[in-house]
């Protein structure tokens, strides 16, 4: 059987603006995906060096019907005029090169999307190592994505932004950061709420971008309904705990209620990085609402800030 898929609009929307998904019409999936995404500079940076993108299409054959997502959070590193870029970047390669794979191909496995998120990364890893070395600038980003199909999760992680799962009970960290400070709690020597605090927080074991070769974590869940896939840059998780996050999302009606307040807490605790979220939540498919950053169809993936 063949697959037919039909992106969101390609439209302009504020952060945090939910809009209806489009043809094809997806009434007979068994679940689907409720999307919210925030972005914002803080209240301490000048410029903002985190970039996203959220891309949910409808994936249709002669029997089934179910929505397909494509999510991305990175953080840039460099400073303006590369931080930036190395972030926008590797958002826009990655995600186009992900969409691609799922557009094209109709056997759509596990460990089909597995491989193509490792793909995606090696690219945009490619793509932004010979930007800098073009500019003669020193630039990388943290690059977390997720393709979320029916209740399958797929993520692949390099750098210290993160992905959690929300359920009804709490909240779990999926991805292990590639930071100095991860090495040292993995190793004992301190712990994580010293990590929180330590002075070498900001460095990076691994990045996008920063050398030839980059090594990513791929990690697989499965959501239930009302369950929520959150990803987000330091910015956020450095700034509310757990806790704090899981109460946010948990009182939240809609996703973009909720990563609005996410932001807005984060910058109420100081705001002193820049801030970026995608939160999905799998529902009933009489929910379906998604909100969808906007797509350049000619091949730009542009970010929308403030």
């Amino acid at each position: 059987m063949s697959n037919e898929y039909a992106t969101t609009d390609i439209i302009k929307i504020p952060a945090a603006q939910t809009t209806p998904s489009t043809e094809p019409d997806c009434t007979d999936a068994s679940v689907t995906q409720e999307v919210g995404w925030s972005i914002d500079k803080g209240l301490v940076r000048q410029n903002n060096e985190d970039s996203l993108a959220a891309v949910t299409l409808n994936q249709a054959n002669d029997v089934t019907c179910q929505a397909v997502g494509v999510y991305a959070v990175a953080d840039g590193m460099g400073g303006h005029d590369a931080g930036e870029v190395a972030s926008k970047l590797a958002v826009r390669t990655a995600v186009r090169n992900l969409v691609g794979n799922v557009t094209e191909v109709s056997d759509n496995m596990p460990e089909h999307y597995r491989d193509w998120l490792q793909s995606a990364v090696v690219l945009a890893n490619k793509i932004v190592h010979s930007k800098a070395h073009e500019n003669d600038k020193n630039m990388g980003t943290t690059l977390v994505m997720a393709v979320v199909a029916g209740h399958d999760v797929h993520v692949v992680n390099v750098g210290d932004s993160r992905a959690y799962v929300i359920c009804e009970t709490g909240i779990r960290q999926i991805t292990h950061d590639h930071s100095y400070v991860q090495m040292l709690v993995d190793n004992g020597a301190i712990t994580p709420e010293q990590a929180i605090k330590h002075p070498y927080r900001s460095v990076l074991t691994q990045s996008v971008g920063t050398e030839e070769n980059v090594t990513a974590d791929v990690f697989s869940e499965t959501l239930d309904e009302n369950e929520s896939l959150l990803l987000c840059s330091d910015g956020l998780w450095e700034t509310l705990n757990n806790d704090r996050i899981w109460q946010i999302v948990h009182d939240a009606e809609t996703p973009s209620i909720a990563c609005q307040a996410l932001i807005d807490a984060s910058n109420a605790a100081g705001g002193r990085d820049n801030i970026a979220a995608v939160l999905v939540r799998l529902g009933p498919a009489d929910k379906a609402e998604v909100a969808s950053a906007e797509i350049d169809p000619n091949a730009t993936v542009k970010i929308p800030g403030r």
